[in-house]
């Protein structure tokens, strides 16, 4: 399987794992996440946990409140401590200093380019 299911509102989605840059909780609404990718953000009513066991292949826990798709990094600073995302890296996510040694090690092991 390449796309996951979501509900957004009233409508069933289906998005691709190829879209996605990374997931995170949302800044307003408690018990929400954000689901980002190049074009669209979704808002839904799921758990980082569950996306987190679900696709652990995929997605990689960069911070508390994120997750990024291991396929979608371009670069990794680590003195700021962005992860940069996207076709030619235009988006960034921050992570925590104490994940660094997994993102990275994942990244070279299973990141795709």
């Amino acid at each position: 399987m390449n796309f996951m299911i979501i509900k957004v509102k009233d409508e069933t989605k289906k998005v691709m794992f190829s879209d996605i840059l990374y997931i995170t909780s949302h800044p307003y609404k408690p018990h929400y996440i954000q689901i980002v990718t190049e074009t669209e953000t979704y808002d839904c009513l799921q758990k980082l946990q569950g996306i987190e066991e679900m696709y652990p292949e995929i997605f990689i826990r960069c911070h508390r409140s994120s997750l990024v798709n291991l396929s979608k990094i371009k670069a990794i600073n680590s003195r700021e401590k962005r992860i940069f995302l996207g076709e030619k890296g235009e988006h960034y996510i921050t992570f925590s200093r104490r994940r660094y040694q997994d993102i990275l090690h994942q990244w070279i092991n299973k990141g795709g380019m």
